[in-house]
């Protein structure tokens, strides 16, 4: 069922250079987490454009994993993705994350 795996932000971290300015943030991941990727809908790309966003990826995995993350990582690509539509089956164990792609993937 998992074709692939993606890593969910779980902590932000701010740093100090030794002079004592920020460094700026950076943010600790949960990585390797079993998802299955798939290419989006014509359904999702009309509700994204009528929402003014681009679906570029649905990603699927386990609703345990997922709390409410606003962006994630694909690590088979090493891509950014934020996450702009949730959608969870009913009597489902897993939820599926329509996301777009971070340009440059900042």
């Amino acid at each position: 069922m998992w074709n692939g795996s993606i890593a969910l932000p779980r902590k932000k971290v701010e740093g100090q250079d030794k002079d004592g300015f920020s460094k700026g943030e950076s943010w600790e991941y949960e990585g390797s987490i079993p998802a299955n990727c798939t290419d989006v809908t014509r359904s999702d790309e009309t509700l994204a454009a009528q929402k003014g966003y681009s679906a570029d990826r649905n990603i699927e995995i386990m609703s345990c994993n997922y709390q409410g993350e606003r962006f994630l990582l694909d690590e088979a690509e090493n891509q950014m993705y934020d996450v702009r539509r949730t959608f969870r089956k009913e009597k489902s164990m897993t939820i599926v994350l329509t996301c777009e792609r971070r340009e440059n993937g900042v």
